[in-house]
């Protein structure tokens, strides 16, 4: 299910983006986007370029920022940085009142230098960006000047192995942000989303001991920093970084330690806060709870045993003739290293075309008939019925949408299974479904 609902409450992107619009606006959009069964734009998410372009697309009309992304570079998800900020903004609103200037440190700021100039242009923060590659650099501060950002941002290059905190003594930060590369060398084969949907040079996604070991590196150093620093954050990938990295800021005696949830589509991240000052307050954003809760809501999924007279092709193939004689569309999800997984998608019905099979198929014999005869005593008689079959396909093309469920065909011990989990709208609707796919299965 999507989870836009389990964003930060102030993030725009709660709502998506209205792609029809974007497409009369922005031209250029409709090379990567298509119109769907149900009349909606849809995107082609998995294209490289068709993402630079969206995410360049809403940089400039939400944030009026002109930003050049790299081919070859991590493609940042906006909504996922969104969310990051405004968790940062929050602890600042705990903290102080909205008159004081924030100054914070993003590390590893990438070509994009997407935090700086967001925090910037949204916030008003003053930010200092380091990162390690200086072809990365060299774009980072392009970004900043093209956007006349120059009073409020600074690109710093860094060494990883010295100093990822490039603090002097005698300056002060209120904050520090880190999207760390989170896989180590050895999970080069990662089936992690953002890893495999963007492209990346080695230093964006990998690391010596992956994103725990690098976060480590960043404790220690806030360690000797202590509050020169006022509110240490981080983002981690995978939600089981969280404990180790808790374990060693209570090893070192952190005051205050909070933890985040980011939620944005199919795809979730966590945060970390930790402060040195007793008179710090942090918060938890933990919206995973909640979603936890929906999730408890889902009932199980549906399921029967195919007949064993069915294999696996035979399965797919029968499945694949009533999802089309349904007219049913059908999103085929990206299977990950599941053997047992012989089909899994998204189906969504806008019409009902599963009852009375039999007086449906006589109706339309009847109408065939009577379209041809009509064709032979009055050609005048064909542009009214196409019209008619016109005015249909709009119809159906406009209509609400019935239901939605995720139809799963397995093979557990030599037996085939197919599972449906209703998603949204009738209930009634797609167990009727899932009762056609079962009679002319057996």
């Amino acid at each position: 299910m999507p989870n836009n609902q389990f964003m930060h409450p102030r993030n725009i992107y709660r709502t998506p983006p209205a792609f029809k619009e974007l497409s009369i606006k922005y031209p250029e959009f409709n090379k990567y986007a298509s119109t769907g069964l149900n009349g909606k734009i849809v995107f082609d998410f998995k294209n490289q370029e068709g993402l630079r372009l969206l995410t360049t697309i809403l940089l400039k009309k939400d944030f009026d920022l002109d930003v050049d992304l790299p081919v070859g570079r991590l493609i940042p998800t906006i909504p996922l940085r969104l969310n990051y900020l405004l968790w940062i903004e929050d602890l600042f609103n705990l903290n102080y009142d909205n008159t004081k200037k924030i100054k914070g440190i993003d590390i590893g700021t990438g070509s994009s230098c997407i935090y700086p100039l967001l925090a910037a242009k949204q916030f008003h923060w003053s930010m200092v960006g380091t990162d390690i590659n200086k072809e990365a650099i060299k774009n980072a501060i392009k970004n900043v000047e093209k956007n006349n950002l120059q009073n409020l941002i600074q690109v710093l290059e860094v060494s990883e192995w010295e100093r990822l905190l490039p603090v002097a003594v005698d300056e002060h930060y209120d904050f520090c942000m880190c999207n760390p590369p989170f896989h180590s060398y050895s999970n080069l084969n990662s089936s992690d989303d953002e890893a495999n949907n963007s492209i990346g040079i080695t230093s964006e996604m990998y690391t010596i001991g992956g994103e725990v070991d690098f976060v480590k590196k960043m404790i220690k150093e806030s360690e000797i920093l202590q509050n020169s620093i006022s509110i240490y954050t981080t983002m981690v990938g995978y939600k089981a970084s969280l404990d180790p990295l808790k374990n060693e800021l209570k090893a070192i005696g952190a005051c205050s330690v909070a933890e985040a949830g980011f939620y944005q589509g199919r795809n979730a991240r966590w945060g970390i806060a930790w402060t040195f000052q007793s008179d710090i307050k942090l918060k938890d954003f933990l919206p995973n709870k909640e979603f936890q809760k929906e999730k408890l809501k889902l009932r199980p999924p549906v399921s029967f045993k195919i007949p064993e007279t069915y294999d696996s092709i035979t399965a797919l193939t029968k499945l694949s003739e009533l999802l089309t004689s349904l007219k049913l569309s059908a999103a085929i999800l990206k299977l990950k290293s599941d053997e047992n997984v012989l089909y899994q998608a998204d189906i969504q019905a806008y019409e009902n075309t599963w009852t009375h099979q039999r007086r449906k198929r006589r109706m339309e014999k009847r109408l065939a008939d009577s379209k041809r005869q009509k064709t032979n005593d009055n050609c005048l008689h064909i542009e009214s019925d196409d019209e008619k079959v016109d005015q249909h396909l709009e119809t159906t093309v406009n209509a609400k949408r019935l239901f939605s469920a995720t139809l799963v065909l397995r093979k557990t011990d030599n037996s085939i299974f197919l599972d449906m989990l209703h998603l949204d709208g009738n209930r009634n609707n797609s167990y009727q479904v899932f009762q056609f796919f079962k009679n002319r299965f057996i």
